[in-house]
């Protein structure tokens, strides 16, 4: 990989109060070198252990500290109706870095504390963010450190983990900074992830189908939309040119990505064929009906008495979309009910080869805290060849990222 991937690249770096805040200095000249633009936001705590000017002077660029700048009267921006260009840093940033991140910073930003500039504007990126830790070896190990770690590692935040050595403190352990070149290689690698979807046009569908039954009733299931909103939203964060068709009761995504609603299996279809041409990648994440009404009922059907319902199978969309463009990467769900895992294999293999597939994402909705409504999923991603990559238990954004990986890795 080289350096180019760094050229033009806007970095936020963020220096918290931890000892090893003056190993940062060589890595933001380094960064610099490689063509990135380096902005540094430090806390008031690393204030006190290093000086501003010296990060100035490796940045090039002013150093923000706090959340209201002191040379500037707010309430004239407002009445300017001016933007804050320093608070704007969340906005520019290809990506958010934070060497040291102590115990401190790691906590508030999984529990969601934004108490300062740098934690405010954490919260505030769509940017991929990369922490650093560093700290004594016991505050390290502490169970609720770890624990944070892992809350913020499934909601798609990025670590460096430390390594073994001479700590300030004078102990001996796991707590040192990570060496700089290795810093700066993930660095690479997330950029290079950030824009590896970029040109290509992606149509994801997420949530329910509704078939009526009469003016009141509906078939539906309960699908929340959440895996189908979460790939769109890190494909999204991909560069990818994105379409996301929903269900109308499902989650929302989190970003200003392009949407349209759909109600019935039939109005799905017509969504896709529409746009369909141009597409180069098709996942296809909605929990689509297998039944509709034999006939609906243009009146509201009385309650009270014994009613037998005539139920047709409705269009089968996913095996359908490769015969509408042949030239699409796609993917498919399978959701099973307490399958084993081979058989569970075995069924999404059969929608694989019925559609001419690429992929197909199966997953067990009858297990705890995977699949509808649940905000994590496990899962088991087969290709053509029947290869299989199983996803543990995760948060459903994590799981759409580590998907991606494996159609960015498939389209090479």
């Amino acid at each position: 990989m080289g350096n180019n991937i760094f050229k033009g690249k806007n970095l936020v770096i963020g220096i918290t109060g931890g000892i090893a805040g003056y190993k940062s200095l060589n890595l933001i000249k380094d960064l610099r070198k490689k063509g990135a633009k380096v902005h540094v936001i430090m806390t008031e705590h690393s204030t006190h252990l290093v000086d501003i000017k010296d990060f100035e002077k490796a940045s090039g660029n002013e150093v923000h500290s706090f959340l209201f700048h002191p040379k500037i009267n707010f309430i004239e921006y407002i009445k300017k109706n001016r933007p804050i260009t320093h608070i704007s840093l969340a906005d520019i940033a290809d990506l958010f870095l934070i060497c040291p991140a102590t115990a401190n910073v790691i906590g508030k930003i999984a529990n969601g504390i934004a108490d300062d500039l740098l934690t405010t504007s954490v919260t505030a990126t769509i940017a991929p963010v990369l922490l650093c830790p560093a700290m004594n070896v016991k505050m390290w190990k502490n169970p609720i450190v770890q624990e944070n770690v892992r809350k913020l590692k499934q909601l798609n935040y990025h670590f460096v983990e430390p390594e073994y050595g001479e700590l300030a403190c004078g102990y001996k352990g796991v707590g040192r900074l990570a060496n700089p070149e290795k810093i700066a290689g993930r660095i690479a690698l997330l950029l290079k992830q950030r824009n590896d979807l970029k040109g290509k046009k992606v149509l994801v569908t997420a949530g329910a189908t509704l078939e009526e039954i009469d003016p009141v009733r509906i078939i539906t299931n309960r699908s929340s939309g959440k895996m189908g909103n979460a790939i769109a939203e890190q494909a999204y964060l991909r560069g990818a040119d994105v379409l996301l068709l929903r269900g109308h009761n499902s989650a929302e995504p989190n970003y200003n990505i392009r949407e349209e609603k759909f109600t019935a299996v039939n109005d799905l279809f017509n969504k896709i064929k529409k746009n369909i041409d141009g597409l180069g990648i098709i996942i296809h994440c909605a929990a689509v009906s297998d039944f509709e009404a034999g006939s609906r009922r243009d009146e509201k059907i009385k309650s009270g008495k014994e009613l037998r319902l005539e139920l047709s199978p409705t269009t089968k969309i996913f095996e359908k979309l490769k015969k509408l463009n042949r030239k699409i990467f796609l993917v498919g769900f399978k959701a099973e009910y307490n399958f084993s895992k081979k058989r569970l294999i075995e069924s999404a293999y059969g929608l694989l080869k019925s559609a001419n597939a690429d992929l197909i994402v199966a997953n067990d909705v009858g297990k705890s805290n995977a699949g509808f409504e649940s905000d994590t999923n496990e899962v088991f991603v087969i290709d053509r060849k029947k290869r299989v990559k199983h996803i543990e238990l995760s948060e459903k954004r994590a799981i759409a990222g580590q998907i991606l990986n494996i159609v960015v890795n498939k389209l090479k």
